[in-house]
């Protein structure tokens, strides 16, 4: 079981009718429909969201339109939204969202990333990847084990400091680096890792589209057509992004 997003797109409809609206879209797709699992089923359970510092940019002057999914336009008993940060909302009409904005956002963060990083390395010792430790497991499995090759790959204080400072909420290094390897995502081709957030800095894992079609990242281009298909809808159309639970 896992969580990802979805983007959704729906045919102009006012707020406070979103919710029913993304059902009515996202049912045909529930795991839970048929009584032998859905074939093609794809969740289990979503909600509406969006976090701070990774919301729907609003473009300056369409801050404040009521058309804009937000805590203020959706009824809490619809869905429970909450206030987000300035020029930021849960989604909306697509003309009235900053799509090349929230791009420039990801390629910022990353640099940001990447900065943060260098700094870090500069006060040190230098780390090596899981893979090494792994390799000495594979090399002597008996008295060697993989919670061994992990421990100790977490032990040093590079990768220590990574983690504790996911832990802490640091703005740059989140909580995926708790589950992978800084040494080798570091250790990768930047300028291919910039390119990839900002590709992934609008679309969702997933993409409904107006005509009720899932596609998603488990089929190869989808990064190129889904923020095709975005960046062509009708500035009507409306966009938002779902959490859901498979």
């Amino acid at each position: 079981m896992t969580k990802f997003y979805a983007t959704v797109c729906l045919p102009p409809t006012a707020p406070r009718k979103i919710p029913q609206a993304v059902a009515a879209a996202l049912a045909p797709y529930d795991a839970n429909l048929t009584q032998d699992w859905n074939p093609v089923g794809h969740w289990d359970w979503w909600a509406i969201h969006s976090a701070p510092g990774n919301a729907y940019l609003v473009l300056p002057r369409h801050d404040g339109d009521r058309r804009l999914v937000t805590a203020s336009t959706v009824p809490r008993r619809k869905a429970k939204l909450d206030r987000l940060g300035p020029l930021e909302c849960y989604g909306g009409p697509r003309g009235l969202l900053d799509f090349d904005g929230m791009r420039e956002r990801a390629g910022r963060a990353h640099d940001a990333l990447l900065t943060a990083w260098t700094e870090l390395t500069a006060i040190h010792p230098a780390a090596r990847p899981l893979t090494d430790f792994l390799d000495r497991h594979e090399a002597d499995p008996e008295s060697y084990s993989p919670s061994d090759a992990r421990r100790e790959h977490l032990a040093q204080p590079l990768v220590q400091e990574v983690a504790q400072r996911a832990v802490a909420g640091d703005p740059h290094f989140d909580m995926s680096f708790l589950v992978n390897d800084p040494v080798a995502y570091f250790a990768q081709e930047h300028e291919e890792a910039r390119l990839g957030s900002v590709r992934c800095a609008v679309p969702g894992f997933a993409l409904v589209g107006l005509d009720g079609s899932w596609t998603d990242a488990d089929t190869d281009g989808y990064w190129e057509r889904a923020n095709r298909y975005l960046d062509g809808l009708d500035g009507d159309a409306v966009v938002l992004d779902l959490l859901c639970h498979y």
